[in-house]
């Protein structure tokens, strides 16, 4: 078996369905799948996986279904859905703005509702991090954010590094060319990127309310930010805040396919939730299912 094929018969495998989970009709005709930890081990904080792009709430490669599960056997309740239109969940009729602040104060409601949570962990990958980003300033029951491969903006030090690696890598700069001669907008052109000051003052009035963050980027991202500086350079002060935790890893696509950066990922999402929320820190055993 083919290591591609070997790692999509992973994931079928991890989506299917365990005790401690199941799904829920909420808000405007939402579908929501949630993963109750075992009592009586409950963290004070709840986690909300917001969906990434286009994929449905298994997330790529079933990562979601992963994090949350493994989330979850350390005592943290977790909350994947489907924002209207996309999965199960109905088409809304909202505005994008209003529909995804509705569907945010739905989830919170439902874990509420289910669990008596009180305080709420947000983010997820792309998209999922860009609205996690946007809505967290607007909901002041969310204590921290996990952003993979979220906002950033282009430093002076980015257009260099850029260069150079097309440089080295003529095919890649062959291609570049290509792509902007046929009229095709950047990837990060389909993202909702605040500007570079709305941007600072968010992550301020975030780290004002002692909002944790973790920042992780990917080399999947590189056409945008390619260097851990240049996170420093778009944020300015803010950027070195104790909340704020920062890293990159190069060596990673930003779908975080391969089976080792999936469990480098939990493992890393884990420490940093213990860190910053447990109750009762204990041992740290990583098992996605």
């Amino acid at each position: 078996m083919n290591v591609q094929a070997q790692e999509a018969g992973e994931a079928a495998f991890a989506c299917s369905a365990l005790s401690g989970e199941s799904a829920h009709r909420f808000g405007p005709g939402l579908i929501g799948i949630l993963h109750r930890p075992a009592e009586p081990s409950f963290q004070p904080v709840a986690v909300i996986l917001i969906n990434a792009g286009l994929v449905h709430r298994v997330g790529p490669f079933c990562g979601y279904v992963q994090l949350a599960r493994v989330f979850a056997a350390q005592g943290y309740p977790v909350l994947r859905y489907d924002p209207g239109g996309l999965g199960d969940s109905e088409a809304s009729r909202l505005g994008s703005a209003e529909r995804r602040v509705t569907e945010l104060k739905s989830a919170i409601g439902l874990l509420e509702a289910e669990l008596g949570a009180a305080r709420f962990v947000l983010g997820g990958i792309c998209s999922g991090a860009d609205d996690g980003f946007l809505l967290a300033g607007l909901e002041p029951r969310v204590a921290g954010l996990i952003m993979l491969d979220g906002p950033a903006h282009r430093a002076p030090g980015f257009w260099w590094r850029h260069i150079l690696d097309k440089m080295i890598a003529p095919r890649e700069l062959a291609r570049g060319l290509r792509v902007r001669w046929a009229g095709r907008p950047p990837a990060d052109d389909y993202r909702e990127f605040p500007p570079r000051h709305e941007a600072v003052a968010q992550m301020e009035k975030l780290v004002a309310r002692d909002v944790r963050l973790f920042f992780l980027h990917t080399a999947g991202n590189s056409h945008y930010i390619n260097h851990p500086s240049q996170f420093f350079s778009s944020f300015g002060r803010v950027a070195r805040a104790k909340q704020v935790t920062v890293d990159m890893w190069r060596d990673c696509d930003h779908t975080f396919y391969l089976r080792r950066d999936r469990e480098r990922l939990q493992q890393t999402l884990l420490t940093w939730l213990q860190r910053e929320f447990a109750a009762n820190p204990a041992p740290l055993a990583v098992r996605a299912g």
